[in-house]
């Protein structure tokens, strides 16, 4: 009975936090194709750059590689979910600008179905859109501002079973539904004759809705270097998907001194096929004594043959759109002494860095086509808050300080600066335990 009341909770807790996971992002890049990638890692990994191919831990989710689902004890259960806040610095050579963004990041649990057979589900962001900028536009001799404004954005809600055949090799997939809502609105005033006064602005309301299926198979195999030492390799293959799309545009011309509508139109387009491109991941992770813990992936996704519609409207030919993406993590863990009653020597000390390319071009304001460089690191702390009496399951409050630089591939681009700070509770309970009565 215990055990299905956790699990009752749980679902209750997914479901009430689906629609208000955080899409947090002031990037003008995210108006274009999908807008901007979250950084999809959870838990410990996040502290560690983002790694997950190769990490493999019964302390917490990990859905970068469903494969380490079956490491989880028979008696565990997990819930892992995290909060975030960051400030952007915005410089476009001549403007500069701070913003402020955050909110509910993920929520995810593990639980065993057998000795060998772990559970995970949960719900994480795929991509943010966030942005309001104007910009001066010539028409006739006559001077007007356009503005732009955007929110919105996808998320995974995600299954998986791992498997683990025998010692040292495990097996696990992924099946997740896609889903979400990008919004592009836009304001012109209009230009007729010449005249700068005329009363009229159109606005332009467009909603961008996907659904779609999503496949991870995952792999990951424990070497034994000796009694204290562990290297284990990881894999993940995603193939590509198809979903459908569904654009909804909304045009209404207002007279700006009265406010009334002049005239209004509604176009719906169902049906578009749109999606998400085929991905492999590799990464390998070094253990020692439950003290330090080294970790890489390398992760190539191949954008360019996603299919997209030119009723997108970003700006951009579907040819042009998407790049194929390269993203590099690096991380390490550290802990004193895992055995020791101080706090302190209990503690987990990370760091991590990463890398990638952009996987979407965006216009410049030359009318040239470009993507940016995306660089970050993470210094992460893992806090015990309390240990269960009956064994040695800790759970965790883990800190990270987090900087993400985006960097435009040409000189009169946007660049970016994230500095932020994230915290997630890790949770880690008896799922059940047999009572012995004498």
């Amino acid at each position: 009975m215990q055990k299905i009341n956790k699990l009752i909770l749980i679902v209750i807790l997914l479901c009430s936090s689906i629609g208000v996971i955080a899409q947090s992002t002031n990037s003008p890049y995210s108006r274009y194709g999908y807008g901007v990638l979250n950084d999809r890692s959870v838990g410990l990994s996040r502290g560690m750059g983002g790694i997950s191919y190769g990490l493999r831990s019964n302390l917490s989710a990990n859905p970068g590689n469903p494969a380490s689902y079956s490491k989880v004890d028979s008696l565990t259960f997990i819930l892992d979910f995290g909060v975030s806040y960051s400030n952007v610095r915005l410089d476009d050579g001549t403007n500069k600008i701070n913003k402020d963004n955050g909110g509910l990041d993920y929520i995810t649990m593990l639980m065993p179905l057998s000795k060998r057979v772990g559970f995970s589900f949960g719900l994480i962001p795929f991509s943010s859109v966030g942005y309001k900028y104007g910009k001066v536009q010539n028409l006739n001799g006559v001077a007007y501002r356009e503005s732009h404004e955007g929110s919105g954005g996808f998320s995974q809600l995600y299954g998986g079973v791992a498997y683990e055949p025998f010692n040292g090799l495990s097996v696990g997939a992924n099946v997740s539904y896609m889903f979400g809502t990008l919004k592009h609105d836009r304001s012109v005033p209009s230009i007729s004759d010449g005249l700068q006064n005329d009363p009229y602005t159109s606005f332009q309301y467009r909603k961008f809705r996907l659904n779609s299926p999503k496949v991870d198979f995952g792999v990951q195999y424990e070497m034994p270097l000796s009694k204290i030492q562990t290297l284990t390799l990881g894999a993940v293959f995603s193939p590509k998907m198809t979903g459908r799309g569904k654009i909804t545009q909304n045009t209404y011309k207002v007279n700006s001194s009265s406010g009334s509508m002049m005239t209004g139109d509604t176009i719906s387009h169902a049906g578009l096929d749109v999606g998400f491109p085929m991905a492999i991941g590799f990464g390998v992770t070094y253990a020692r004594d439950n003290r330090l813990l080294l970790g890489a992936d390398v992760t190539y996704e191949a954008w360019e043959k996603v299919n997209t519609d030119t009723l997108i409207n970003d700006g951009m030919l579907s040819k042009d759109r998407f790049n194929n993406r390269w993203k590099v993590n690096a991380g390490v863990e550290y802990c004193i002494n895992p055995y020791e009653r101080s706090i302190f020597k209990r503690m987990k000390f990370r760091g991590g860095i990463n890398y990638s390319n952009s996987y979407m071009n965006v216009l410049n304001a030359d009318g040239r086509i470009g993507g940016y460089k995306q660089y970050g690191a993470t210094i992460g702390f893992g806090i015990p808050i309390r240990d269960h009496i009956f064994s040695d399951r800790t759970s965790y409050l883990n800190i990270n300080f987090e900087y993400t630089k985006l960097k435009g591939d040409m000189s009169n681009m946007v660049n970016e600066q994230y500095f932020g700070v994230s915290v997630n509770v890790n949770i880690n309970e008896l799922w059940f335990m047999r009572r012995k009565f004498k």
